[in-house]
């Protein structure tokens, strides 16, 4: 599987980053919430293959990333009622519980 090249992921904090401010700026929410959100996840992204996997600090930090990364959008849908930011927040929570499924529970059953 290829790697993510750190230039792809700097794109996408700088694209996040341009969705903060250009939210932040014109007074729209939505924007300034999903450009958080992204910041969050590329830099989980970045040190992905970068720190060794066993490490305790690689996953506490990218856990706390994920929370952010989710907490942000739900905070943003809250605050804003956007329908953009509830959709968004059912489809993370929806991935996130699919990927937890076949991560442990799964090998389990198998096993």
């Amino acid at each position: 599987m290829k790697k993510f090249s750190l230039q792809g992921w700097a794109a996408i904090t700088l694209l996040g980053l341009s969705l903060s401010i250009i939210g932040f700026t014109l007074n729209t929410m939505d924007y300034y919430f999903l450009g958080l959100a992204l910041m969050a996840l590329s830099v989980s992204g970045v040190i992905t293959p970068y720190v060794k996997s066993d490490h305790p600090a690689r996953k506490a930090l990218e856990v706390f990333l994920a929370l952010g990364a989710v907490g942000t959008v739900f905070y943003g849908y809250l605050s804003t009622g956007s329908l953009l930011l509830a959709a968004l927040t059912v489809f993370i929570v929806v991935l996130m519980l699919v990927g937890f499924t076949l991560s442990y529970i799964l090998p389990k059953i198998r096993g």
